[in-house]
Parts: C-alpha cells; sequence; structure tokens
C-alpha cells in the first residue's frame, strides 16, 4: 500500500528539517545571514590512485536573511522552485551562510 504525505505534513516536516540545519549551522559557525544557492558539478581531477573527481559550484543567487523563521521560510521556497521540473537538468546546492555565494572551489584542489 503507498501513502503520500498531505501538504501540511510535508510542510511541517520540512520547517523540522529546516529548523534543525539553522539550529546545526548556529551551533557550529555562529548565526547565519544568507542562504546560498550553486548550482554543482563533478570535475574530474586527475588519473591518481584510479581517478579521483571533486564538486564545483557556480553561484545562482544569494539571499539575505534576518530572523530563523524567514530562513525557513526561505528554504522552503527555493527547495520548491529547484525541484520544479524546468530546473530537472542540473544538480543544486542550497545552504545557510555568512557571506554571498561565490564560484566554489576558488582554487584547483590537487591530489596528495
Amino acid at each position: 500500500m503507498h501513502t503520500t504525505l498531505s501538504l501540511e505534513e510535508d510542510l511541517t516536516s520540512q520547517q523540522e528539517r529546516f529548523s534543525s540545519w539553522y539550529d546545526s549551522y548556529q551551533e557550529y559557525s555562529g548565526e547565519p545571514t544568507t542562504i546560498q544557492v550553486h548550482e554543482i558539478w563533478q570535475h574530474f581531477g586527475g588519473p591518481e590512485e584510479g581517478g579521483w573527481w571533486f564538486t564545483c559550484g557556480n553561484p545562482i543567487e544569494t539571499h539575505c536573511i534576518f530572523s530563523k523563521e524567514q530562513a525557513i521560510k526561505c528554504l522552503i521556497n527555493l527547495h520548491q522552485k529547484y525541484s520544479q521540473e524546468e530546473y530537472e537538468d542540473a544538480d543544486y546546492d542550497i545552504r545557510l551562510a555568512q557571506d554571498y555565494a561565490e564560484f566554489y572551489p576558488q582554487q584547483r584542489p590537487h591530489y596528495e
């Protein structure tokens, strides 16, 4: 038997998840002030040890946040936006931060 969550239950679980994200970020990194969105992809790093890859991120947008409640609403809206069919051909990283979204990595990593 297949059951689906009602819209209200789904919204509640998203609020709880993003509230937990916010609390964890705040505990380990301080108060978040922005939400960054990056389009991400894997880039080949080199043939060492059978080949290795690293993640690159292209900045798409940055949202300033001023409260936990605003952050949760913004995270819900962004996750809904980037889950739509028109964005399915790419992967996105949506994260809490304290600065504007920038391309990453700033320098190409090297194998050690």
